[in-house]
């Protein structure tokens, strides 16, 4: 019993919470350009951003999407609710026709094979829905209308089962966009995120 109250008062005072996962500091990485003023957030999202840095590493992860060198939820963009998000797109990989899509958050175990702009909240997505070819760019701009949490998610077929999406989180009392990494889900081994 002892052991356990003691268990307990570590959790506490490290901060851990059950079932809540380890994510990093807050902050504004390169490819995030606030401007508080206009309330508006400018983003370059990349697909398959660090495709070739897995190549050169004895094809690490090759079989995972990323956007940004982020998949499966290790990153969250947090937004202000009520901002313009305008976002420049490119398919950065060698092979593979990605998109872009604003959608509700889905369990694993719900997951469509893919998604249709009928999926898209607020008719957020990249045109054509099944992806753009490799080293082209589209614009997706939409007002973040609604607190709550979403994915950015690549509509192709199976790739938001396969893990290309990241969270995106609508906030209050926020002044800017920021990201943060779930250190927990983003494997030592593998290359780092877009900075």
């Amino acid at each position: 019993m002892a052991r356990f109250a003691l268990l307990a008062l570590l959790v506490f005072a490290l901060g851990f919470v059950p079932g809540k996962g380890l994510a990093g500091e807050p902050f504004v990485p390169s490819w995030i350009k606030n401007d508080p003023a206009a309330k508006t957030v400018a983003m370059e999202i990349v697909s398959d951003w660090n495709q070739v840095e897995r190549y050169r590493r004895d094809n690490i992860r090759t079989d995972i999407i990323d956007f940004n060198g982020y998949w499966g939820g290790n990153l969250t963009i947090m937004v202000p609710t009520g901002w313009t998000v305008k976002i420049d797109f490119i398919n950065g990989s060698s092979s593979f026709r990605h998109s872009l899509m604003v959608t509700r958050v889905y369990a694993q175990s719900e997951m469509p094979v893919k998604l249709t702009p009928e999926d898209a909240i607020w008719e957020a997505f990249t045109n054509p829905p099944e992806g753009i070819k490799t080293n082209e760019r589209r614009q997706l701009n939409f007002v973040a209308k609604q607190a709550g949490n979403y994915f950015l998610a690549c509509a192709r077929q199976t790739h938001l089962m396969d893990g290309h999406w990241i969270g995106f989180e609508i906030q209050n009392g926020i002044d800017r966009a920021v990201a943060i990494v779930h250190d927990d889900k983003f494997p030592l081994e593998q290359p780092p995120g877009r900075p």
